[in-house]
């Protein structure tokens, strides 16, 4: 005679944890869509890459050609890389580089490096959404803060 088993006992998730999971996930794809579509820093940044590349050559240029004077100035909305007084331009990239509508620069300013390649102290703010600084050390080092 055969003894017939036991129903094997039936598990399942339940409506309130399936709705629960479902809102969970839920509010993890809109964090995370917020994170990758939110431009709120990326106009900054992006600022910010070219102040540094842009002081950076300006620095380049000033160690290898002592003859001629190169700078930096940056005014609230442009960017521009000058030699004794004239804009240049270097490769695909022309100066002034005007900086997009809604980010600004603080304080105006001229920034030369010696020979060497130093400069002085300065703190430049990106500011847009959100505010950000460049800082220009002494010993030439130029970094964002």
């Amino acid at each position: 005679m055969r003894i017939p088993k036991p129903f094997a006992r039936q598990t399942a998730f339940t409506l309130i944890e399936l709705v629960i999971t479902l809102l969970i996930l839920g509010i993890v794809a809109i964090y995370v869509q917020s994170k990758f579509t939110s431009t709120a820093s990326y106009k900054e940044n992006t600022v910010i890459a070219q102040i540094i590349s842009s002081a950076r050559l300006t620095q380049q240029l000033s160690m290898n050609d002592s003859t001629r004077n190169f700078s930096l100035v940056i005014l609230s909305n442009q960017i521009d890389l000058q030699a004794d007084g004239n804009s240049l331009s270097v490769g695909n990239t022309n100066y002034p580089i005007v900086i997009e509508n809604g980010v600004t620069l603080s304080p105006a300013a001229t920034i030369n490096f010696d020979q060497l390649g130093a400069t002085s102290n300065i703190v430049l703010n990106v500011s847009g959404k959100t505010t950000q600084q460049v800082c220009f050390e002494t010993s030439g080092y130029i970094h964002q803060c």
